[in-house]
């Protein structure tokens, strides 16, 4: 990942999620572009919103972005992006 799309995912995310939001990007693969957002907030149809907005931007064979409150039970996917995860 370049600098400037760090930049412009940091800026994005934030946008939706405020400025105390976690962003990690985890996965094995350039080609594709997976995205966690530890959040305060209740994640609900900003998530839609977001995700469009990055994909318009950015060029990846896929993009996936998954939201968790923070301090609820972590599942799936999100367990990868603490484990792996690097924190953008």
């Amino acid at each position: 990942m370049s600098p400037a799309e760090a930049a412009y995912i940091n800026q994005t995310v934030r946008r939706f999620y405020g400025a105390d939001a976690i962003i990690r990007n985890y996965g094995p693969d350039p080609k594709r572009l997976h995205l966690h957002v530890e959040t305060a907030r209740d994640p609900g149809m900003e998530q839609h919103e977001c995700l469009g907005f990055l994909m318009c931007d950015i060029v990846r064979d896929q993009i996936s972005l998954e939201v968790t409150k923070r301090g609820t039970r972590i599942r799936g996917s999100a367990k990868l992006a603490y484990r792996q995860g690097v924190v953008i």
